[in-house]
């Protein structure tokens, strides 16, 4: 039965086959043609996407020529230096609302103590502040908060800033209880440990050099924080009282920035 079965589907098909030809040449033009020049029509509107997505500057900022931030860019603090080698600069803040941008203040402040370098040059442990532009993402302190808006984690002896060069987890805050570098604060992969700092880590913002994606070795642990004793390993320090008032004054909504270099650098 089966294999009768199979025959006569056979012809069945075969006659289809033949009669299938006669009846399309037979019917009127296809509407498929139309459908793919209507589709083709439509893909012109998709190339202007690009344009759409341009990024949009906010105005310039004063005595800074070398870049321009977006428009969702409305705080800025500019660390400028008279020379590379110095240890000495001015830090000011600027904010703006939709228009010109207007100076909040300016302070002196502390380099590294082998003064700067472009931020892309820098070598771990050289001493150097590294110039560029990065934003300010999260913020800590040995003390309580003190009204930033910011992220901000008050940090223990168990916090530890990790710039162990062998670690999953460097240029990163991590707890020393979850592990995964090394354990010390001296030698070659020693890392901090934040809460032994002393007062310079009283109030600290963490500048995004060398970070999310860090090339290991070129540095790590960079911050705007109190002044300490003098210079800095490559940090950038102001006034506790001006550390504490940088604080308050941060906005995430704000997404601020940190703009360094020499005066030259600054507006080449």
């Amino acid at each position: 039965m089966r294999g009768r079965h199979l025959a006569l589907g056979g012809g069945i098909v075969a006659l289809l086959a033949a009669l299938v030809p006669v009846q399309t040449s037979s019917a009127a033009p296809a509407p498929a043609p139309a459908t793919t020049t209507a589709t083709t029509r439509v893909m012109p509107a998709a190339a202007s996407t690009p344009a759409s997505s341009a990024t949009v500057y906010a105005p310039r900022i004063p005595t800074v020529t070398r870049w321009r931030v977006p428009v969702r860019v409305r705080q800025v603090i500019v660390v400028r230096a008279s020379n590379w080698s110095t240890t000495y600069g001015t830090l000011t803040l600027y904010s703006r609302t939709t228009g010109a941008w207007h100076r909040v203040a300016t302070w002196p402040a502390r380099l590294g103590y082998t003064g700067m370098v472009i931020g892309a040059k820098r070598v771990q442990d050289s001493g150097k502040t590294p110039a560029g532009q990065y934003p300010i993402t999260q913020t800590f302190g040995r003390l309580a908060n003190p009204g930033t808006r910011m992220a901000y984690t008050k940090v223990t002896t168990n916090h530890w800033w990790v710039e162990d060069r062998r670690s999953a987890y460097y240029n990163q805050m991590r707890l020393g209880t979850q592990g995964g570098f090394a354990l010390r604060t001296r030698g070659f992969n020693s890392s901090e440990r934040l809460g032994s700092m002393g007062a310079q880590y009283d109030y600290a913002a963490v500048i995004d050099f060398n970070r999310p994606k860090p090339v290991i070795g070129r540095g790590a642990g960079i911050f705007l924080h109190a002044f300490g004793s003098g210079a800095t390993a490559g940090c950038v320090s102001i006034r506790h009282d001006h550390m504490a008032a940088v604080l308050r004054w941060l906005d995430p909504a704000a997404s601020p920035r940190i703009l360094i270099g020499t005066v030259a650098y600054l507006a080449p």
